[in-house]
């Protein structure tokens, strides 16, 4: 029996219902099927649950992108918590100004990413790795593969519902400290849904997870394989030689990047017209603008493979894609709104632009978040009533600001022009730094 997809865990037991020998992550040499994945986190579930996590807590995820990292995620959302994922990149403070903000009461760590100075105060703390560093900071520590050993699995039906918070992402955004985004349920899974329709998703996918899980698109990659039972590919290291080692070996489908990636993947070009990756059904772009030199040769070099141009902000996890049948347009080209959404282009004063007058980019639907944790100021500076909702609609009918400039044209497809914040005057005229950017890339 398939289950309504009200949450991430709902989309686990789906898999592991319907494929349950199939291959859900790949991590190194290690294969791990769905029946395993849904095993683990139950088993991670109840561990948390026997020390203390409740309902809503925070609990943060600082680990390589790895086996561990996914059960993580699902075994904490099982147990009806909120996963926090938090980057190997960061530094201490950062990792420090994230838990004090959202107030986590556990930690799964690995303990060769910690610093010396001790972290903010939790109720427990998970650990991987050989590090054993003081950990005064922590009530209660332990093993990982202990915990999980020792604890009674939680099953059944999650007690999780679509409105809850599923994860809170952190971003710097243009300006300031890191800001969390709190997803729910409905809002990841309605990105997984989304996405896996028009990209065309199916089992036999095979997804190299390049992008880390803490960036919106790269737990989409993740969410879209859970979703339709395909395979997951953990990828960490980001070397040319080595991508396309995995892309080969692996015999991997589909991969979302962003425009660094494409940039760190041009000096294959010349590999990749000898032996082409005769598997590679799709790649996908987000983050920003690929220059257009890029795109010519990404074009060039992968021959047959479609390319997905898309558009999004955490604060609404997608907004856009341009289908690889109009990939003609141009990488400024940001393409139509994905399904169930509403996409706008408006003035200052919210009226909406016509076609070839820039304006803000304005997004309604299912992937809205709904604000930033703990700043009502900030929130209520970019979450706002749907300015084009009929008289008498409630208002929480909600839109996302995106502070991204755009235009459209006559048929309704949108250029990326630039942020609001950061566009340039000189001589009177508005430069984006994104022109400068695809210029200098132009001259390379």
């Amino acid at each position: 029996m398939t289950l309504p997809e009200f949450t991430l865990n709902h989309l686990l037991i789906n898999s592991a219902t319907n494929r349950p020998d199939g291959i859900a992550i790949v991590d190194g040499d290690n294969s791990y099927t769905y029946e395993t994945f849904l095993r683990e986190a139950q088993k991670l579930a109840g561990a948390l649950r026997e020390n203390g996590v409740k309902r809503g807590d925070r609990v943060a995820v600082h680990l390589e992108k790895s086996w561990d990292s996914v059960v993580a995620m699902l075994g904490i959302t099982y147990a009806n918590a909120v996963f926090v994922n938090l980057s190997p990149l960061l530094k201490h403070d950062q990792v420090e100004h994230i838990m004090n903000n959202c107030g986590v009461s556990a930690i799964i760590v690995d303990t060769d990413l910690l610093a010396d100075e001790p972290l903010p105060n939790v109720n427990v703390a998970f650990t991987v790795g050989d590090k054993s560093p003081e950990m005064g900071w922590a009530s209660k520590s332990m093993k990982l593969s202990d915990a999980v050993s020792a604890a009674t699995p939680l099953t059944g039906i999650p007690e999780a519902t679509s409105n809850d918070l599923a994860t809170i992402i952190y971003t710097s955004g243009s300006t300031g400290r890191a800001k969390g985004i709190m997803l729910t349920h409905q809002n990841v899974v309605a990105g997984a849904q989304i996405v896996s329709t028009y990209l065309e998703n199916t089992p036999e996918d095979r997804v190299l997870c390049v992008l880390p899980f803490h960036f919106d698109a790269g737990l989409n990659q993740f969410t879209t394989m859970l979703r339709v039972g395909g395979t997951a590919v953990l990828q960490r290291s980001l070397l040319p030689g080595d991508v396309l080692k995995s892309l080969r070996q692996h015999k991997i489908t589909g991969l979302a990047g962003v425009p660094p990636l494409w940039a760190v993947l041009m000096p294959l070009r010349r590999s990749l017209q000898r032996e082409p990756l005769e598997d590679l059904r799709y790649i996908s772009n987000t983050g920003g603008m690929i220059p257009a030199t890029h795109l010519e040769t990404l074009k060039g070099m992968l021959g047959s493979t479609k390319i997905f141009l898309m558009y999004g902000l955490t604060e609404a996890f997608r907004s856009t894609f341009l289908p690889p049948e109009e990939i003609g347009r141009g990488s400024s080209c940001i393409g139509k709104a994905i399904p169930n959404t509403d996409i706008w282009v408006v003035r200052p004063d919210g009226t909406e632009t016509n076609p070839g007058e820039e304006g803000e980019l304005i997004h309604r639907g299912p992937t809205v978040a709904l604000g930033y944790w703990g700043d009502e100021e900030k929130t209520a500076a970019v979450y706002k009533p749907n300015p084009f909702a009929p008289d008498g609609t409630l208002k929480r009918d909600m839109v996302v600001y995106s502070g991204d400039i755009v235009t459209r044209d006559k048929d309704g497809y949108m250029y990326f022009v630039g942020r609001r914040d950061e566009q340039i005057k000189t001589e009177g005229y508005r430069v984006s730094p994104q022109e400068i950017e695809d210029l200098l890339c132009s001259m390379s």
